[in-house]
């Protein structure tokens, strides 16, 4: 099956999308991110739903390459290294995306506000290599 060059095109602006709702976030100080939660529970779920855009977009193009079949979002990630749609050197980066996401969903009463505000802060351009790996690739 061909790769869907239009699915591509949606998941990419949805997280270019996103991006641009976190950045929202990035003006803020922690003492104003923090004195609403608000502000927390949404940029919370915007970073939720871009790793999971991202893990899509991988999903679609291993599944549709016949790269492999992966077990876990772990090892999507690897399949996605091993065939450069994220480069080597920043897999370790994806696979920590990969556990924030799942501590999310499943263990939401583990994550803090401090470590949110911290991704907005320092961690929003590591979705760039992958985006650019994509768009390179198939357009």
């Amino acid at each position: 099956m061909a790769v869907d060059k239009d699915k591509l095109r949606q998941k990419l602006q949805f997280m270019r999308e996103e991006l641009t709702h976190l950045r929202h976030f990035q003006d803020m100080d922690y003492e104003e991110f923090s004195r609403e939660v608000i502000n927390e529970h949404a940029a919370t779920r915007m970073l939720q739903v871009l790793i999971e855009a991202m893990l899509d977009l991988c999903a679609h193009l291993v599944a549709r390459e016949g790269w492999g079949l992966p077990k876990s979002y772990t090892d999507l990630v690897t399949l996605a290294t091993k065939h450069d749609l994220i480069p080597q050197e920043m897999k370790e980066t994806y696979q920590a995306m990969v556990h924030f996401r799942n501590r999310v969903v499943h263990l939401y009463d583990d994550v803090d506000k401090r470590e949110i505000y911290d991704i907005i802060q320092n961690r929003l351009p590591d979705f760039q290599p992958f985006m650019q790996k994509v768009i390179e690739r198939y357009f």
